[in-house]
């Protein structure tokens, strides 16, 4: 990567890498009480505490929450069947997009994560849910929908002309994504540091992913402009 767009892409994700893994360390060691939902330690807990008073709980947002979950899967299908049309049209596993599989990889990664922060966290919920009180760090919503989302706003991109469809295609990604970020912070059912941490883990994630999947793409462009001046 020699671009100016990849390096920055590159350097945006060490950052968001950099912040998330800062935010963990803070929960793991400042200011630890006792007010998660099943009277565990939750760090950072004066802010914590001071947002979700102020933010409330809502059981319509969290429902809206689980409802906008469409339009990341959306995505992630419309993507995948793009994927199988490449199959079909060039009849080999290798006439796929590279960049299509390095999405692919950006999925497991993201499934991965999940599974990973679902036992292993450093808060639990403010709530108890069925009797039941799940760990909270990062919001595993907020990082599908940011990872998700954000990925296929990239695609949009790099893949379609400049336009009124692309527009509209970035448009409901970035409508979606905040939807869905903000309705779940109003939910209740999440720390604010949960959702921030959600933020930054699925926007390192896109950043990445946009400089390992398009970096030499962006590298070739460079090279036939400055070719025909």
């Amino acid at each position: 990567m020699h671009n100016r767009a990849s390096r920055a892409s590159a350097i945006a994700g060490v950052v968001c890498l950099v912040l998330f893994a800062l935010l963990a360390a803070l929960l793991l060691t400042v200011d630890r009480a006792p007010i998660a939902g099943d009277g565990s330690l939750v760090g950072l807990a004066s802010l914590n505490a001071s947002a979700h008073s102020l933010l409330g709980e809502s059981h319509l947002a969290e429902t809206l929450s689980n409802v906008l979950l469409v339009v990341p899967f959306a995505s992630m299908l419309a993507l995948a069947v793009m994927g199988i049309r490449q199959i079909i049209v060039r009849r080999s596993l290798a006439g796929v997009s590279r960049d299509l599989w390095l999405l692919l990889g950006l999925y497991v990664v993201m499934l991965v994560l999940y599974v990973l922060f679902n036992h292993v966290s450093t808060n639990n919920r403010p709530l108890l849910q069925d009797g039941v009180c799940e760990p909270s760090f990062p919001s595993s919503h907020t990082l599908l929908a940011v990872t998700t989302l954000g990925a296929a706003m990239v695609q949009a991109g790099q893949r379609m002309r400049q336009g009124g469809a692309r527009t509209t295609v970035v448009a409901v990604c970035a409508v979606a994504m905040a939807a869905l970020v903000i309705a779940r912070a109003l939910s209740g059912v999440h720390w604010a540091t949960d959702i921030l941490g959600g933020i930054l883990l699925g926007a390192a994630l896109v950043a990445f992913y946009r400089a390992i999947a398009f970096g030499a793409d962006d590298d070739k462009a460079a090279r036939g402009k400055h070719a025909r001046r």
